[in-house]
């Protein structure tokens, strides 16, 4: 059976509604930063839910970094069968600015070969229960992780291979060129696997990459973009955006 139409959505968000929404329902706040604010990204999947249910975008990527006011995200249905929630709050609401929300349907069909342009937030991590150092998180930065193994790989080489590997999951695609527009150490709140399932934060790099791709194969290629790059998709990582040569890499 063939997948579902695969839709990108658009969204311009009041940052001010958004900020009341999460100190309203934000369900834990990250005490470590000075501010108090909750973890964002867990913050817009909660909206995302809030609003939409089941057909909430993921993964999803809010560019607030890259200087932009976009939310955007992939959905597995059409456009014109995207639903928001009967119930739903005015301020969720507005600080999605769903009166401005532009969806847009994916091609259908892949090309083998086919150059293409990208961008992409990504959490550039391994599991290895090894090495972790923060107890019961099994997570380690990519570069570190690299590092151990070779002590003369740069983090560039280290985020450039994790990269390659992400993209040509299941044969998917090939890296051909990426550069780094953003990087910094950030924190994140998920919940441990503990039996209160309690918030911990998590410390990790945070990196925005833009580069060109070629498809290797169609459908395993669709099958990325609906899953994501690597680990955190659910809380605004590894949403694959793709456009033709130019868009994103220029």
């Amino acid at each position: 059976m063939a997948n579902p139409t695969l839709t990108l959505v658009n969204l311009r968000p009041d940052r001010d509604a958004f900020a009341l929404w999460s100190v309203r329902h934000a369900r834990f706040e990250d005490r470590s930063r000075p501010s108090g604010m909750p973890d964002t990204g867990y913050a817009w999947h909660g909206l995302l839910r809030n609003a939409f249910g089941s057909y909430a975008p993921k993964p999803f990527v809010d560019r607030t970094p890259l200087r932009s006011n976009l939310v955007l995200g992939y959905i597995d249905i059409a456009p014109e069968e995207l639903r928001t929630e009967e119930r739903m709050e005015p301020l969720a609401a507005r600080a999605l600015g769903l009166q401005d929300m532009r969806a847009n349907s994916m091609p259908v069909q892949w090309r083998a070969e086919q150059e293409l342009s990208f961008e992409v937030r990504v959490r550039p991590v391994v599991r290895t229960r090894s090495h972790a150092r923060t107890g019961r998180n099994d997570e380690m930065d990519a570069a570190v992780h690299a590092s151990l193994q070779d002590s003369t790989v740069t983090r560039e080489q280290a985020y450039y291979a994790w990269m390659t590997r992400e993209l040509a999951r299941n044969g998917a695609a090939s890296l051909l060129a990426m550069k780094t527009m953003l990087y910094r150490r950030t924190r994140v709140l998920r919940r441990n696997q503990d039996e209160n399932r309690n918030p911990v934060v998590i410390e990790g790099p945070e990196l925005w990459v833009s580069g060109r791709l070629s498809v290797q194969s169609g459908p395993a290629f669709d099958a990325l973009l609906r899953r994501g790059l690597g680990r955190h998709r659910a809380f605004g990582f590894g949403c694959l955006l793709v456009g033709r040569p130019g868009v994103f890499d220029s």
